[in-house]
């Protein structure tokens, strides 16, 4: 797990460690570039697998091939035995290892192979090979200056952004996107000129007396995932008996580590069943943390249930009022982006586990993949709200994507043939999981210098998934939806699961909600309507809390402001300061 850069230039020798020392945060064990010719690329690196023969950036003295890589290969074992008895000698176990004997066997074939959660740069003597995970769960962000004749890339955009000659800018349209849809789409960043490579794609770029970008071309489309069918003929206890040896499996894999791991529990279903199958695979409960507004929280008195019935040792963190404002400036610099969720709780959680551990178990993904979000079970009020979104949008005279208007009409196209629901899976595995949940989930973590692993998005999981029916997966309209991870629980765990089961969907952001609803609460009383109407963004939103967010993070991430406080924002927007802060 690591921090990724590189820099190609004709203008300067080129050079990334500053980019590095700006995500020293991702990788604090060490930190190293190399150089060749016209590129450099370096790692600062945080060791969970092999720490003592995994140093970045590693080469390959035959063929001359340079990697560096962010994530862990859920796959090496295998890799690594077919690469061996095609001739390749190991000197270590790590998956750097891996990677670098796949590009030096296959090239550009090597991605496909890949399975897990990575972002890589290969130098080859001829180009620069970038590529990301198929759910874009580890970052990688790029940027091209044509005039300097310059080419960046790093996990994080402000990285990127800080290394520019001139202070970034707002992109305008990255903006309307997110007050559209709630994430940014198709690569876009919030940083004008900077752009994250697709999920599931690679983009080689050359140097040939210039730089030169190539397209970003899809490697999933290779993968048996990407081509899985589902087999509507298939019986429930096929379905499941398939489900729970790809899901045992996946945990399995996600366990490779020469570090302790430890588990997020968060109240719910899906935390806890990874905490249970790995007691059961390891012969020992893990270490669990959970953190709430207080600890009568219901998320909080079932994740303490979980754990006591397991033997953990469990931590709870509880976030008072005034902490979780303290924490929205940090929050929203980390995760670049206006977190409308729970990130001013989940990242003081980090950097508890972060405390004693280097390596957790998260449960993101599994809503997406299995159907778990309440908005399934009345779709046509999710377009609404989107359809609402762009009206407001237009009325204050911004413009989306296209893509985002693309996405709109699928939605209605689905409506019409009573498929909606169908259509918001799908839509909810692409921008929505990784901008709005695996990029938080990311940055807040590796800000604390924890690798966040994400079992329900594992590549052969996905795969199965794919070949299940999807009302064996969901279950019937209106219900719960997870229909499928609701019976391996019952089934496997008995009365250690049966309450877990049997509780609502609450979501991340409800161990926050009463922070949540004060905040917005106090945004009402604070700012008045003309504070909106005045600024020349405040028709993009119709909640004076999101406001207030957007308003944090555009100065803390674009005027380089990290002192400001929530209180100040408030009282600037509200042209009131002793008012305002008394409301605060």
């Amino acid at each position: 797990m690591c921090a990724i850069a590189g820099c190609i230039s004709f203008a300067d020798a080129p050079d990334c460690r500053d980019l590095l020392a700006v995500m020293r945060h991702r990788g604090p064990d060490t930190c190293r570039q190399v150089v060749d010719g016209r590129v450099a690329i370096g790692a600062a690196r945080l060791a969970i697998i092999a720490p003592r023969d995994g140093a970045q950036p590693m080469q390959h003295a035959e063929t001359g091939i340079s990697v560096v890589f962010n994530g862990e290969i859920t796959n090496a074992a295998e890799l690594r035995d077919e690469l061996s008895r095609r001739g390749h000698r190991f000197r270590g176990h790590c998956d750097t290892e891996v990677v670098l004997a796949a590009f030096a066997a296959w090239g550009e074939a090597a991605p496909a192979r890949l399975s897990g959660m990575f972002a890589i740069a290969v130098s080859f003597p001829d180009r620069l090979l970038l590529l990301r995970d198929r759910h874009g769960i580890k970052p990688l962000a790029f940027h091209c200056d044509a005039q300097a004749d310059r080419f960046l890339f790093a996990s994080e955009a402000r990285a990127i952004a800080s290394a520019l000659s001139q202070r970034p800018r707002l992109d305008i349209t990255t903006l309307a996107d997110f007050a559209v849809l709630g994430t940014p789409i198709d690569g876009a960043t919030f940083f004008e000129g900077i752009t994250e490579l697709r999920p599931g794609h690679m983009m080689a770029v050359t140097w040939q007396g210039h730089v030169q970008v190539g397209p970003q071309r899809s490697f999933a489309h290779q993968t048996r995932a990407a081509t899985a069918c589902a087999d509507e003929r298939m019986d429930e206890a096929e379905a499941d008996e398939r489900f729970e040896a790809a899901l045992i499996a996946a945990v399995r894999r996600h366990l490779a580590a020469d570090t302790e791991i430890v588990v997020s529990l968060s109240g719910g279903l899906d935390s806890a069943v990874l905490a249970l199958v790995m007691a059961e695979l390891t012969g020992h409960p893990p270490r669990t943390f959970t953190v709430a507004e207080d600890a009568d929280h219901p998320d909080a008195i079932a994740a303490e249930r979980l754990a006591r019935l397991l033997g953990a040792e469990h931590e709870f963190l509880d976030v008072s009022f005034e902490a979780f404002l303290a924490a929205i400036p940090a929050t929203l610099r980390a995760v670049e982006q206006p977190d409308r969720a729970a990130g001013p709780l989940f990242a003081p959680l980090c950097h508890r586990i972060g405390l004693t551990a280097r390596c957790c178990l998260n449960g993101e993904g599994a809503d997406e993949l299995m159907g778990g979000y309440p908005a399934y079970r009345t779709p046509e009020r999710s377009l609404g709200a989107i359809e609402a979104a762009l009206r407001r949008v237009s009325r204050a005279g911004f413009a989306p994507r296209d893509g985002v208007y693309t996405r709109i009409e699928a939605l209605r196209g689905a409506q019409a043939t009573g498929t909606l629901r169908d259509a918001l899976l799908v839509h909810d595995r692409a921008d929505p999981l990784e901008r709005g949940h695996l990029q938080p989930v990311d940055r807040l973590s590796m800000a604390a210098s924890v690798e966040m692993r994400v079992p329900y998005l594992d590549d052969d999981l996905g795969q199965a998934l794919g070949t299940l029916p999807p009302s064996v997966i969901v279950g019937p309209p209106g219900a719960s939806g997870k229909a499928i991870l609701r019976r391996f629980a019952t089934r496997r765990y008995g009365e250690r699961a049966r309450a877990i089961v049997s509780r609502p969907k609450l979501m991340m952001p409800e161990a926050a909600r009463g922070h949540l609803n004060r905040f917005r609460a106090l945004g009402d009383r604070a700012i008045p309507d003309r504070a909106l109407q005045c600024s020349e963004f405040g028709g993009l939103f119709d909640d004076k809390s999101d406001f207030v967010l957007f308003e944090m993070f555009r100065r803390v991430t674009f005027d380089d402001d990290g002192s400001v406080d929530i209180r100040e924002i408030v009282a600037d927007l509200a042209g009131r300061p002793e008012a305002a802060l008394a409301a605060l």
